[in-house]
């Protein structure tokens, strides 16, 4: 059976050398590996070209950036394998993930779709945290709004295209559309799910969901959970049935909820200080503080905020509360002087060594 392995890239420079030699490395060999390279700014399309001498992978260079949900959706019209899978261009896999994964549609020919165990890694490939370990396959029959795999580790038959459609443009820019697409498959069909740990995904600063280059990316778990609602009462969703304009609304109502809306504003700010992106963090803090600017949480995080500007441009504190002030109002300067105070006094703050800790460890 041939397995298509799809490979969208965009600016991959850094990890796509990894990720192709983790496909050429497999113990099964009937597979095409191919790479959409989409229109990537970097060295990427150089990087690939070296092993194209290999005629099972093939390069497709896009004329134009088309996003990576587009791009992924015109790569699944050139597979020609009878069965479909994913790798991202910054992830890698066992070198037996294929085979085990094709032995499950050979020895249950009723399988329509079939996912593996993944472990987290980090930039550099080391484990991020123990992975789950499960003691058996699995066999699930019902959506689940987590499931225990990571969605790029999903093959399956390529008729389920035909059934179910390519991913759906509402989520361009801001993910979950591969989760969307495996609640309506996994409604009809089971997942067959293997235990073994197969696919490596790795977390980075820079990956496609952790760069904040869209609002609509901070609301994207709640509207999976709607979506997921949604078809647990009625069997089917507002994106199935085509009312987009009834999502949108959702949306807005979202994005008018004051408190919502300041925790991810917060949480994103804690991502973008991990990447040392000072003004993005900054925007989105006041943007937090804007909407609950008591909140001892936002008060944590600003001063993690603070305390990491400090430390990594070698200034004091207050060097970097002017900067976060900087260009407000007069008035404003002491409301975020008196939120320091209030974090740097608060119960919730450690003496432990804060500075060392990430800040999904320190501000939850």
């Amino acid at each position: 059976m041939k397995v298509s392995v799809l490979m969208c890239a965009y600016n991959a420079a850094t990890y796509i050398d990894e990720a192709i030699q983790s496909v050429i490395a497999q113990t099964y060999n009937d597979w095409e590996l191919l790479i959409s390279n989409d229109a990537s700014t970097d060295n990427t399309k150089q990087i690939i070209e070296k092993y194209l001498s290999d005629k099972r992978i093939k390069l497709f260079n896009q004329a134009q950036n088309l996003g990576y949900l587009d791009n992924k959706n015109w790569l699944f019209k050139q597979a020609s394998g009878e069965l479909i899978t994913q790798l991202d261009a910054d992830d890698t896999c066992c070198t037996h993930r294929l085979e085990k994964q094709v032995q499950v549609f050979i020895d249950n020919p009723s399988v329509m779709i079939c996912a593996t165990n993944h472990k987290l890694i980090d930039p550099a490939g080391n484990l991020l945290q123990p992975p789950v370990i499960h003691d058996h396959d699995l066999i699930i029959k019902e959506i689940q709004l987590e499931y225990p795999f990571w969605y790029s580790s999903l093959m399956f038959r390529k008729e389920l295209i035909d059934e179910f459609g390519l991913f759906s443009p509402y989520f361009a820019g801001i993910a979950g559309d591969d989760q969307h697409w495996t609640f309506k498959v996994n409604q009809r069909y089971p997942i067959y799910f293997l235990k073994d740990i197969l696919y490596h995904y790795r977390i980075h600063p820079e990956s496609y969901t952790n760069v904040l280059n869209i609002e609509r990316k901070l609301i994207t778990p709640e509207i999976l959970a709607e979506l997921f609602r949604q078809r647990q009462e009625t069997g089917t969703d507002l994106l199935e049935a085509g009312m987009v304009d009834k999502m949108k609304k959702f949306e807005h109502e979202l994005f008018s909820n004051s408190r919502l809306m300041a925790e991810k504003y917060r949480l994103w700010a804690a991502k973008a200080v991990d990447k040392k992106d000072w003004d993005q963090a900054k925007s989105l803090l006041k943007k937090s503080m804007r909407l609950n600017r008591w909140d001892k949480t936002t008060n944590r995080t600003l001063l993690y905020f603070l305390r990491s500007q400090a430390r990594e441009k070698g200034v004091s504190l207050f060097r970097s509360l002017l900067y976060f002030v900087r260009p407000t109002l007069i008035v404003m300067p002491l409301l975020y002087f008196y939120n320091m105070l209030m974090a740097l006094s608060s119960e919730l703050i450690s003496t432990c060594d804060i500075n060392c800790l990430p800040e999904y460890l320190v501000a939850s």
